[in-house]
């Protein structure tokens, strides 16, 4: 009994200081104004990306029911169709995943970044950003990055208020009556669970195409998302700022800037988090690391430590356990801010267990980029239409398109333009003429 209780006290002492090192603990203001300094030469990088290339860039400030400022980019023509503003055209929404912003979808060259190619095929393209990122650190009412009730928040609400946010935005200053959804790991995530969570926003989408959608956690094999998951599933283990992410982009640029480290760290970074790549180069994560990886909430990366430790063939909404001391919100009480003194579940959804997203509302056409050879496991095509159907969206699942040689970051970081390629011929079967 007691090396079964000195066992778990070992146990519960590696998450604790496991929580410190990633979360805004120890002074968060002063290390919040140390960042913050820092932050204008990062929020210029994709102005200066977009301008080197001769495409122009608009800035759109998009506030949230509970205060954030979300920064949505907008390239609104291109370079060789279309090239004139004012001309409508069809609409697509690219959305980030986890650590990433808007800028990853033009940080290389225009026949290379996906914002580029799909601006000269005549798209009208934007580029959001969710709270807590690079551009989106700023909150009307008074919270700031250093203080943890900022941080206070997971996918749910980035779905259900920051995404449905930005594309009534795009909608409303278009015009248009539906836009094409593109998201990129979490990014289509956070799509799906809006389609489901708020069926009338797949009236709105005419197409979802889901780059390496982060569904099928059950295959995870990254060494360190697979230790952090596995450690850090309770909201009261972290809070605030994942601080983690600070250290990648210093330390990359002072110890692997030159051959040899170069190519050592980048099997590091590999190892640990998307998997070994053959189209990412160590020059590559030289020119990334300008502006990767974005700012992001702990409790964010909580979230995917619950889905993955629950093993469920469902995607839950966050787990606040049993603690009920906290004033926090929910995002479904109307979609208006709503306090409450705590953040137990049987407050906050009025059940002991989070609801689940239920799959079956997805009704928007789902178009699925899938790779092969991923951190979150092999996956062949028939293996992943398996698993759509066992989550249930097999009737809005249109096709499957599969990069055998690919890992997750690939996505948006191969310079090849295969992913933009297929993506165009998607665009143009599901969303011709949505304006």
């Amino acid at each position: 009994m007691m090396q079964a209780d000195s066992a778990q006290q070992q146990q519960q002492q590696q998450v604790t200081a496991m929580g410190g090192l990633l979360s805004s603990t120890a002074d968060p203001e002063a290390l919040n104004a140390q960042y913050e300094a820092t932050l204008p030469q990062y929020k210029s990088r994709i102005y200066d990306q977009v301008a080197a290339r001769g495409y122009p860039l608009e800035r759109h400030a998009v506030i949230t029911p509970d205060g954030y400022e979300l920064i949505v980019h907008r390239i609104p023509y291109g370079k060789l169709r279309n090239n004139q503003p004012g001309v409508k055209k069809p609409v697509v929404f690219l959305q980030h995943g986890i650590t990433l912003a808007s800028d990853c979808f033009t940080v290389f060259g225009a026949n290379e970044s996906m914002a580029y190619i799909l601006s000269d095929a005549g798209y009208d393209v934007w580029l959001g950003n969710t709270r807590g990122n690079t551009y989106s650190r700023r909150n009307i009412n008074g919270l700031h990055p250093y203080q943890a009730e900022f941080w206070y928040f997971s996918m749910d609400e980035m779905a259900l208020v920051d995404v449905p946010a930005m594309i009534d935005h795009v909608l409303a200053q278009t015009g248009a009556s539906k836009l094409a959804f593109v998201g990129h790991s979490q990014g289509g995530t956070l799509g799906s669970m809006l389609c489901a969570a708020r069926p009338e926003y797949n009236q709105k989408i005419s197409v979802l195409a889901l780059l390496g959608p982060v569904v099928f956690v059950d295959f995870m094999q990254s060494a360190f998302l697979k230790v952090f998951t596995n450690e850090l599933d309770q909201p009261w283990q972290v809070s605030g700022e994942f601080l983690l992410n600070r250290l990648v982009a210093p330390v990359y640029k002072t110890l692997c800037s030159h051959w040899p480290m170069d190519e050592v760290c980048v099997a590091a970074i590999s190892f640990v988090s998307f998997g070994p790549s053959v189209h990412v180069t160590a020059a590559d994560y030289l020119t990334l690391s300008a502006s990767w990886p974005s700012s992001a909430g702990s409790r964010n990366l909580v979230h995917w430590g619950q889905t993955y430790k629950s093993r469920e063939l469902e995607l839950r909404m966050f787990d606040h356990g049993i603690a009920c001391n906290l004033t926090t919100w929910h995002p479904l009480h109307g979609f208006k801010p709503k306090p409450f003194k705590e953040t137990c579940n049987a407050a906050k959804y009025g059940s002991t267990v989070p609801p689940a997203y239920d799959l079956t509302k997805v009704t928007a056409p789902v178009v699925i980029f899938a790779a092969g050879d991923r951190p979150y496991g092999k996956l062949t095509a028939k293996k992943a239409n398996q698993l759509l159907d066992v989550r249930r969206l097999g009737a809005a699942h249109k096709r499957t398109i599969m990069y055998p040689d690919y890992t997750h970051m690939d996505f948006s970081w191969d310079r090849n333009a295969r992913v933009p390629a297929d993506l165009l011929g998607v665009l143009q079967q599901y969303s011709p003429g949505t304006y």
